[in-house]
Protein backbone atom coordinates (compact mmCIF):
# COMPACT_ATOMS: atom_id res chain seq x y z
CA UNK A 1 0.00 0.00 0.00
CA UNK A 2 1.32 3.42 -0.97
CA UNK A 3 1.70 6.01 1.73
CA UNK A 4 -0.67 8.88 0.99
CA UNK A 5 1.12 11.22 3.38
CA UNK A 6 0.08 14.85 3.28
CA UNK A 7 0.69 17.98 5.34
CA UNK A 8 -1.76 20.86 5.21
CA UNK A 9 -0.69 24.02 6.99
CA UNK A 10 -2.78 27.02 7.96
CA UNK A 11 -2.21 30.11 10.05
CA UNK A 12 -5.08 31.15 12.29
CA UNK A 13 -5.97 34.80 12.96
CA UNK A 14 -4.38 34.36 16.39
CA UNK A 15 -1.06 33.56 14.70
CA UNK A 16 -1.19 29.92 15.73
CA UNK A 17 -0.06 27.46 13.07
CA UNK A 18 -2.14 24.32 12.52
CA UNK A 19 -0.44 21.45 10.70
CA UNK A 20 -2.82 18.68 9.68
CA UNK A 21 -1.16 15.33 9.07
CA UNK A 22 -2.75 12.71 6.82
CA UNK A 23 -1.54 9.15 6.28
CA UNK A 24 1.48 7.37 7.72
CA UNK A 25 4.13 9.40 9.51
CA UNK A 26 7.09 7.09 8.95
CA UNK A 27 10.83 7.40 8.35
CA UNK A 28 10.34 8.33 4.69
CA UNK A 29 8.11 11.33 5.33
CA UNK A 30 8.95 12.38 8.91
CA UNK A 31 11.66 14.77 7.62
CA UNK A 32 8.92 16.68 5.74
CA UNK A 33 7.12 17.31 9.02
CA UNK A 34 10.39 18.42 10.60
CA UNK A 35 11.06 20.82 7.70
CA UNK A 36 7.56 22.29 7.94
CA UNK A 37 7.88 22.82 11.69
CA UNK A 38 11.38 24.30 11.31
CA UNK A 39 10.10 26.73 8.67
CA UNK A 40 7.44 28.07 11.02
CA UNK A 41 9.76 28.20 14.04
CA UNK A 42 12.39 30.07 11.97
CA UNK A 43 9.70 32.62 11.03
CA UNK A 44 8.88 33.12 14.71
CA UNK A 45 5.71 31.03 14.72
CA UNK A 46 6.26 29.11 17.95
CA UNK A 47 2.66 28.23 18.77
CA UNK A 48 1.86 25.09 16.81
CA UNK A 49 -1.03 22.65 16.72
CA UNK A 50 -0.59 19.22 15.14
CA UNK A 51 -3.93 17.92 13.87
CA UNK A 52 -3.78 14.12 13.82
CA UNK A 53 -7.37 13.40 12.80
CA UNK A 54 -6.25 11.63 9.60
CA UNK A 55 -2.98 10.21 10.93
CA UNK A 56 -3.07 6.42 10.60
CA UNK A 57 0.44 5.51 11.81
CA UNK A 58 3.42 7.15 13.49
CA UNK A 59 6.84 5.58 13.90
CA UNK A 60 9.60 6.15 16.44
CA UNK A 61 11.58 8.55 14.21
CA UNK A 62 8.54 10.81 13.86
CA UNK A 63 7.89 10.64 17.60
CA UNK A 64 11.50 11.63 18.24
CA UNK A 65 11.14 14.59 15.88
CA UNK A 66 8.00 15.72 17.71
CA UNK A 67 9.74 15.44 21.08
CA UNK A 68 12.72 17.42 19.81
CA UNK A 69 10.59 20.17 18.25
CA UNK A 70 8.53 20.45 21.45
CA UNK A 71 11.68 20.94 23.50
CA UNK A 72 13.02 23.49 21.00
CA UNK A 73 9.88 25.64 20.96
CA UNK A 74 9.42 25.48 24.73
CA UNK A 75 12.96 26.83 25.16
CA UNK A 76 11.92 29.95 23.25
CA UNK A 77 8.51 30.38 24.88
CA UNK A 78 6.34 28.41 22.47
CA UNK A 79 4.45 25.14 22.56
CA UNK A 80 3.10 22.35 20.38
CA UNK A 81 -0.37 20.97 21.10
CA UNK A 82 -1.78 17.77 19.63
CA UNK A 83 -5.41 17.44 18.58
CA UNK A 84 -7.83 14.76 17.40
CA UNK A 85 -5.85 11.60 18.07
CA UNK A 86 -7.65 8.43 17.04
CA UNK A 87 -7.63 5.48 19.45
CA UNK A 88 -4.70 3.74 17.72
CA UNK A 89 -2.43 6.81 17.80
CA UNK A 90 -3.57 7.69 21.33
CA UNK A 91 -2.52 4.20 22.46
CA UNK A 92 0.92 4.68 20.91
CA UNK A 93 1.27 8.09 22.59
CA UNK A 94 0.25 6.53 25.92
CA UNK A 95 2.68 3.59 25.59
CA UNK A 96 5.64 5.80 24.67
CA UNK A 97 4.82 8.48 27.24
CA UNK A 98 4.16 11.26 24.73
CA UNK A 99 0.80 11.84 26.42
CA UNK A 100 2.78 13.06 29.45
CA UNK A 101 4.82 15.68 27.58
CA UNK A 102 2.30 16.93 25.02
CA UNK A 103 -0.99 18.61 25.78
CA UNK A 104 -3.62 16.65 23.82
CA UNK A 105 -7.02 18.10 22.98
CA UNK A 106 -10.15 16.82 21.27
CA UNK A 107 -10.68 19.94 19.14
CA UNK A 108 -8.78 22.78 17.51
CA UNK A 109 -10.77 25.32 19.52
CA UNK A 110 -9.73 23.71 22.82
CA UNK A 111 -6.07 23.74 21.77
CA UNK A 112 -6.28 27.37 20.63
CA UNK A 113 -7.90 28.35 23.92
CA UNK A 114 -5.11 26.62 25.85
CA UNK A 115 -2.56 29.06 24.38
CA UNK A 116 -4.27 32.01 26.08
Amino acid sequence: MENTFELVEKKLESGIIVIAVTGELDALVAPRLKEAMNKHIDMGDIRLILDCQNLVHINSLAMGILRGKLQAVKEIGGDIKIIRLNNHIQTIFDMIGLDEIFEIYATEDEAVESFK
